[in-house]
């Protein structure tokens, strides 16, 4: 009897290694999960694919505005880290107990143009100061190109003069142009370079100065179960190779 209660003991201690075996194995090939500002989605996309080749790491992308991801993350979004398209977001999660003090980085400045897909002559600043009719932005309440453009608009006295169609993140914002639902707006110049029907002439890149630096920043998140891993993805993000290729995609 007392060796039958002994093997049944050595049975269940073998198969709680067992388990705690399978869970560690599940966790190294558990994806990393990033919430990242919809700007910057197909960049990544390119980017976690090449890093997958690499590493063998895999990335789980989930995209929206920054606001709406923030707000997703405050409520207890699973994600382990937060690739915000403005330094304030980033900021505040980092302050908070949902981010890890320090971990706090930027990965590209994005940059904002006039785009009229349909316009015949040259797209300038001139272009801009005459166009009258529905113009189409990001919700500058909850995406940093939409308040971006609101900053540029005022600084040029143009805020007043259009009738605004408000996309609720730059993609949306750029779909809205490119289905011809909406004439012209402005947009994430990165999006634009992404497009290879695109003209020289159809757009105009704004000059930086008429609005704050559209500076994007990414943060660690406290929920990360394995944050050496997710470090190991920024790391990659910032590094050398990868800031060359966002160079190439319109980024600064």
């Amino acid at each position: 009897m007392k060796l039958r209660i002994k093997n049944s003991i050595s049975i269940v201690i073998s198969l709680f290694f067992l388990a705690l075996s399978f869970l560690a194995l599940a966790a190294d090939f558990a994806p990393i999960k990033v919430a990242v500002a919809s700007n910057f989605r197909n960049s990544l996309t390119e980017i976690a694919a090449n890093y997958t080749v690499q590493s063998g790491q895999k990335v789980l992308i989930s995209s929206a505005s920054s606001g709406t991801l923030y707000n997703q993350i405050r409520h207890g979004a699973p994600f382990d880290l937060f690739l915000s398209a403005d330094q304030k977001r980033a900021q505040l999660i980092e302050q908070s107990a949902l981010g890890v003090k320090g971990s706090r980085f930027t990965y590209a400045q994005g940059q904002l143009a006039f785009w009229v897909p349909r316009q015949q002559a040259k797209v300038d600043l001139t272009t801009l100061k005459q166009y009258s009719g529905r113009f189409a932005i990001a919700n500058p309440r909850l995406a940093p190109y939409g308040l971006a453009a609101e900053q540029a608009l005022k600084a040029l006295h143009l805020w007043r003069q259009f009738s605004y169609v408000q996309g609720a993140n730059i993609s949306q914002t750029y779909q809205f142009i490119e289905s011809g639902n909406v004439e012209a707006g402005l947009v994430a110049y990165a999006q634009l370079l992404q497009n290879p029907l695109l003209k020289a002439e159809q757009y105009y890149l704004l000059p930086a100065h008429l609005h704050q630096p559209i500076v994007q920043q990414g943060v660690l998140l406290a929920a990360a179960k394995q944050p050496e891993k997710v470090q190991q993805f920024i790391d990659y993000l910032i590094s050398a190779e990868v800031q060359a290729l966002l160079r190439e995609k319109g980024y600064l």
